[in-house]
């Protein structure tokens, strides 16, 4: 025999919060499209959105200014859900690449893995048009394909360090355990970075 356990809702004593505060509640709820909580998330977010604003009208346009948020987290998701499968299956990727100019490329990428800095996340990959290592900046990936065909595990001393900002996929240049004048970047491997 299965017992249904059911909670009560929680209350809280009133709460104040600033127009940031609360517009950081709802940008927040918003990127979540998915995930185990996501529908009470929306719940959540209508909550906020019909404290903040009790006329029904300007409400849902508070509402629908949260949804350019909802379909950017979709793209991430849904970019960096290809990128991790081709980490994991060694396979190549094909990216839509937007460089710091705004010019579009099509990328052929080998993924070898993911690695974050204290302000952003890279793919770290071999790139068969330059034939070399990049430092792919994730929020400048529109898109990514996955393909059949097997991407060669490169040697991660190869990998160098995050580029400067001013040239996102240029070659770090410089070997891993090698000294210059420039201070070195923390790196962090990401879940699924290597396999």
């Amino acid at each position: 025999m299965t017992r249904t356990v059911s909670r009560s809702p929680a209350t809280l004593p009133p709460l104040t919060l600033t127009p940031e505060q609360a517009a950081a509640i709802a940008v927040a709820l918003s990127a979540q499209p998915e995930g185990p909580y996501a529908a009470e998330g929306r719940g959540a977010l209508d909550r906020v959105l019909a404290v903040l604003e009790p006329d029904p009208r300007r409400r849902e346009a508070l509402a629908a200014s949260t949804l350019l948020v909802r379909v950017e987290a979709a793209r991430v998701a849904a970019v960096r859900s290809v990128v991790e499968e081709g980490l994991t299956q060694s396979r190549v990727v094909v990216l839509r690449y937007r460089d710091g100019k705004g010019a579009v490329s099509r990328r052929e990428v080998e993924p070898q893995l993911l690695a974050r800095t204290a302000d952003r996340e890279y793919l770290v990959a071999w790139c068969r048009e330059r034939e070399a290592i990049r430092w792919f900046r994730e929020d400048r990936i529109e898109s990514a394909q996955l393909t059949g065909e097997s991407a060669a595990r490169r040697n991660p001393a190869t990998f160098g360090a995050p580029p400067p900002e001013k040239h996102p996929t240029h070659p770090a240049g410089r070997a891993l355990g090698t000294r210059d004048a420039e201070p070195r970047r923390r790196l962090v491997v990401l879940p699924g970075g290597l396999s």
